[in-house]
């Protein structure tokens, strides 16, 4: 009896832990996702700021125009990161059905971790990449601003346009990530069934 019940849950821990690798992966990607654009909206926003500072001299339209882009900002940053919350757990629970409801159809073979991670890391770089090409931009806008003085609206809408730009091209890298996943879990499904032939 032991032995069965010790056989029964080794083959459970054999059938899950390729679930939680790749649930360990995409929680890794999208908690750096989450990170990488809390930083850089919270960078715009510094870059706003002094936007903002410089603008006090403006009229008040100037400086209405300034709040509202303010408030665009923080609703941007609000759905941004509410947008990455979701989808990560949407994707948690869709690779978690998938998984399960090919395991009681068939048996699913393992899934090799050494393709697994290094899909898992171009994605990490593609975000880290981005980001700071981002930050740099955003330095290089701050550096400018500095230098020839605020020139409304030129700046203000240079830091919209970085935000919308980046959350764009993130949920773009998101989304090819959690693709990539998918078509290679269905990669090693077909090729399980022509072994099982």
């Amino acid at each position: 009896m032991s032995k069965s019940l010790h056989a029964e849950s080794g083959t459970w821990l054999s059938q899950a832990r390729p679930l939680l690798q790749l649930l360990g992966a995409v929680t890794l990607v999208f908690l750096l996702a989450f990170g990488a654009d809390a930083l850089l909206q919270r960078d715009i926003g510094f870059f706003l700021a002094g936007i903002m500072e410089q603008d006090a001299f403006y009229t008040s339209i100037v400086r209405q125009q300034d709040v509202f882009a303010q408030q665009i900002l923080g609703l941007l940053t609000l759905l941004s990161l509410l947008g990455i919350a979701i989808s990560y757990a949407v994707t948690l629970i869709f690779f978690s059905l998938l998984y399960l409801g090919r395991l009681r159809s068939a048996p699913v073979t393992q899934l090799k971790a050494a393709k697994l991670l290094k899909t898992t890391f171009l994605s990490l770089r593609g975000i880290a990449t981005v980001t700071f090409i981002f930050l740099v931009v955003t330095a290089i806008y701050e550096l400018l601003l500095r230098i020839i003085g605020n020139l409304p609206p030129f700046f203000l809408l240079a830091s919209l346009v970085i935000a919308v730009m980046y959350i764009f091209i993130l949920a773009k890298l998101l989304f090819d990530y959690t693709k990539e996943l998918r078509a290679w879990m269905e990669d090693r499904e077909q090729k399980a069934g022509k072994d099982t032939l």
